[in-house]
């Protein structure tokens, strides 16, 4: 049976707009409509992600990037994250009970969360859908309140048309 550092992960770059900040990374994903914040920690990860670089060497580029030792845990961690957010073009798990630790069992492990990746994600609408009337818009064009009897559920320029 093969080690748990075995699995060569490669990060999803098609469909995707990334902007990279000093301290994270935003991915939206075209095809899915989310959009994705990457910590520090889950940026480094998916960018060593490869397909040529393994989980072992992942972690050791990790600890010189952040010159401090790394569990191999962490970047397993970070990589069910990536998965479950689709930016990996194949989930990767390990073989074995190294790299299944869950967020709560590393922060017990390791102390600081601050230090454990992170992916946040969020639904981001559709352009028709984000023009669709909200009780946000100031009017209708006969000056009822949007969703009143002049609304045809359209809001343009902050006005319901």
């Amino acid at each position: 049976m093969q080690g748990p550092s075995v699995a060569l992960p490669i990060a999803r770059d098609e469909g995707l707009l990334i902007q990279e900040l000093p301290d994270e990374v935003l991915v939206y994903d075209l095809e899915s409509y989310r959009a994705h914040c990457l910590n520090r920690i889950a940026a480094l990860v998916w960018r060593h992600c490869d397909g040529k670089t393994d989980v072992a060497r992942i972690t050791e580029l990790l600890a010189d990037e952040l010159e401090s030792p790394v569990s191999e845990d962490v970047v397993w961690f970070a990589l069910r994250r990536l998965g479950r957010a689709q930016l990996l073009q194949e989930r990767v798990a390990p073989s074995d009970e190294i790299g299944k630790r869950s967020r709560r069992e590393l922060v017990r492990a390791f102390g600081l969360a601050l230090l454990l990746p992170a992916v946040t994600s969020i639904i981001a609408p559709t352009a028709a859908a984000a023009q669709t009337c909200v009780k946000d818009c100031t009017s209708a064009p006969d000056g009822t309140p949007c969703g009143g009897k002049g609304c045809k559920k359209m809001c343009l320029g902050g006005s319901c048309v």
